[in-house]
């Protein structure tokens, strides 16, 4: 199925072929977003003169090319696997596979519609060119809500079906920020002083960002290690600037001495 708004690629890009079949000067791949055929030469599969082509591709794989040649009135494309990077490779196969995923769900929303099929692909192609990667809309409801449809030209019973489809088939692996809490106590009793200083930050936190878990746990007297973990990345974000704000408050009311530091993740 062709996935693309173009009928060729163009020199330099990178595709997604299938190997249809391998002859004597190189292999007969089709290219899967185009719904056209390519030729890779040997010489742009093989990587060393010891080797065979069939040490590198077998009929039926499916890999990442890179368009070398392209002639449209002959409709005749050439392609090579070795000019293909390894991160070219790994970007390339993931925008692909949102590519297949976007196109399914937007042809759920055009059946339930009862809209052409034709039309998820237009949508398909519409939200390549806002977004650079389709996914990236439906990933972008789920972490930031709806209103990124803001302003897309899209009618609004489509935006309130991309909506439920992406809380529905999307899952976002949650964001989490740490910190390290330092609390001294500049009174007696500073154990149980720090202790309920610290507990009411935790249901502080709980309640004004009840969407984002948050837990502290004793690294070493004076220093406290809290973690925050949500689906929604600002969210998870504005409750930790919120926790220096909070320690502020506490100090007086609990006589401690408190700063947070963030933990850069690596």
């Amino acid at each position: 199925m062709k996935l693309v708004k173009k009928d060729f690629p163009d020199v330099g890009e990178l595709v997604i072929g299938t190997v249809k079949k391998i002859a004597e000067h190189g292999a007969y791949v089709y290219l899967d977003e185009y719904d056209l055929e390519a030729f890779a030469p040997t010489q742009e599969v093989v990587q060393s003169w010891f080797h065979s082509i069939r040490d590198y591709i077998k009929e039926g794989n499916k890999t990442v090319f890179k368009v070398i040649s392209v002639n449209p009135k002959m409709r005749v494309v050439e392609v090579s696997l070795k000019r293909v990077r390894v991160d070219e490779k790994e970007k390339k196969l993931l925008l692909y596979r949102h590519r297949v995923r976007v196109l399914k769900l937007l042809e759920i929303a055009m059946k339930r519609l009862n809209r052409p099929p034709q039309e998820a692909l237009n949508v398909l192609w519409y939200l390549e060119e806002q977004f650079g990667d389709p996914f990236k809309v439906f990933e972008e409801i789920v972490k930031t809500g709806p209103q990124v449809l803001d302003g897309l030209d899209l009618d609004d019973k489509l935006k309130e079906l991309l909506v439920e489809l992406a809380r529905q088939q999307v899952e976002i692996p949650p964001t989490k920020i740490s910190g390290v809490i330092k609390a001294v106590s500049v009174e007696g009793d500073g154990v149980e002083k720090i202790k309920a200083a610290l507990t009411e930050l935790l249901k502080a936190l709980e309640a004004k960002y009840p969407q984002v878990s948050a837990k502290i746990y004793v690294i070493g007297p004076p220093r406290y290690r809290i973690d925050l973990v949500g689906k929604m990345p600002k969210q998870v974000e504005a409750a930790f600037n919120e926790v220096s704000a909070l320690l502020q408050s506490l100090q007086k009311k609990y006589k401690v001495i408190a700063s947070v530091q963030r933990i850069e993740q690596g």
